[in-house]
């Protein structure tokens, strides 16, 4: 995969939101559980051996709670993650790979796992994909600035020079 696709809306109504200059102030996309890329090591680590990261996926998919927030969410085509949002980005994740469970001694059903390198440890993104959603990507680490495009009309701009 090359690309990832997440819209945002402002705040307004009392609903929250964020702007491209709120998202670059805060770094990027971040998962609420999981503010470095060790963090969101240890959280794969752990939902696996408890055996819930397919019913937090689930979770995160259908209710986008804080408290299952070991995920941010983005479409893996522009059609799944656009839906009439103020803001539409575009986040490189390049070098994403779907891996094979056996990479953590592990088989999680009904989830695929998705590494930039050849295993969690020395992987800097790692997302997974319910099965139910399978174009719903499920981003477990940081996604900083500089790998984040802003749409313009019909132009990717950077976010940092947003």
């Amino acid at each position: 995969m090359q690309y990832a696709y997440r819209g945002e809306d402002n705040a307004r109504a009392g609903k929250p939101g964020r702007t491209p200059a709120q998202v670059k102030a805060a770094g990027g996309f971040t998962p609420w559980l999981a503010k470095t890329v060790d963090e969101a090591r240890s959280n794969l680590v752990t939902l696996v051996a408890n055996g819930t990261l397919a019913e937090q996926a689930q979770s995160w998919c259908m209710y986008k709670n804080k408290e299952n927030g070991w995920f941010f969410s983005t479409g893996t085509d522009v059609q799944t993650a656009y839906d009439h949002y103020d803001f539409f980005y575009r986040l490189a994740i390049d070098g994403l790979n779907k891996v094979d469970w056996s990479v953590m001694k592990a088989n999680v059903k009904g989830m695929s796992l998705y590494l930039n390198g050849t295993s969690v440890d020395d992987s800097t993104l790692i997302a997974v994909v319910w099965s139910v959603r399978p174009t719903e990507l499920l981003i477990m680490t940081p996604v900083p600035t500089a790998s984040i495009d802003v749409q313009d009309g019909n132009r990717w701009n950077p976010l940092s020079e947003y």
